[in-house]
C-alpha cells in the first residue's frame, strides 16, 4: 500500500495533531525511498506509527527524521525520531554545575533573607531543584559538599524528567485510542459476520 493512499482515507482518528496525514505520508515515503518499499508496510503500522508521532511539529520531526538519515544506516524506531526531536527542541545547554553556581552566586548576592529575588533569579530547572532543597537550608548548611552533590541528583533527575516529557509527549494517550478503535471495529466485524451466519442459516 502506497502512503499517498494511506493518507487520503477520509476515516479521521484523531480531530488536533501537529503532523497531519498528508505530511506523513510525505516522511513514509522518504523513509521508504531510503530503507525499502516494505519499510511502514500495512495500513495498521501506519496508523501505529502516526499514533505515536502525530503529536509533534511536521516540520521540526521532518529534521529529526533527516537527521537520523545523514548519521544512522540502520531504520529509524518511533523511539529515535522521538530521541532526536527531544533533542532539537530542547538540548542540554547547561549542566549541574552551572545551576549550582548559580545557586553559589545567589547564596552571596541575596542571602537567605531575601528568598524570593534569589529564587526570581534561577532558570527554571535550578529553581525547582533549590525549591527542594529550600534556599534558606543551603545558606545554613555545614555541609556544602553534601548539599552540592544533592542538587547534582535533583538537577539531573528534573532535566531528565523533562526531557521525558518532551519525548513522549501525548502518544501514549493516542495508542490507547487507537488499540480502543481497531478493538471496537473488530467487535463490530464479528458481531456483522454472526448476524450474516445466522441470516444464511
Amino acid at each position: 500500500m502506497s502512503a499517498y493512499g494511506w493518507s487520503m482515507r477520509k476515516n479521521k482518528m484523531w480531530e488536533v495533531f501537529l503532523v497531519s496525514k498528508q505530511e506523513f505520508a510525505t516522511l513514509v515515503l522518504a523513509m521508504q525511498a531510503m530503507y525499502g518499499e516494505e519499510f511502514i508496510g500495512t495500513e495498521e503500522a501506519m496508523d501505529v506509527w502516526f499514533a505515536l508521532l502525530h503529536d509533534l511539529d511536521y516540520q521540526i520531526l521532518s529534521k529529526a527524521l533527516q537527521k537520523h538519515m545523514l548519521t544512522n544506516k540502520f531504520k529509524p524506531t518511533v523511539a529515535e525520531l522521538r530521541e532526536i526531536y527531544a533533542d532539537l527542541i530542547c538540548p542540554v545547554i547547561s549542566d549541574w554545575s552551572e545551576g549550582w553556581e548559580k545557586v553559589s552566586k545567589a547564596i552571596g548576592h541575596y542571602g537567605m533573607y531575601r528568598t524570593e529575588e534569589a529564587m526570581e533569579s534561577f532558570d527554571e530547572v535550578t529553581r525547582e531543584a533549590v525549591k527542594r532543597l529550600g534556599f534558606q537550608n543551603i545558606c545554613l548548611s555545614e555541609n556544602i559538599v553534601a548539599d552540592r552533590a544533592r542538587f547534582a541528583e535533583i538537577y539531573q533527575a528534573i532535566q531528565q524528567r523533562k526531557r521525558i516529557a518532551v519525548n513522549i509527549g501525548s502518544a501514549l494517550l493516542d495508542l490507547q485510542e487507537f488499540v480502543n478503535k481497531r478493538l471496537i471495529d473488530m467487535e463490530k466485524k464479528e458481531q456483522k459476520a454472526l448476524v450474516q451466519e445466522n441470516y444464511n442459516n
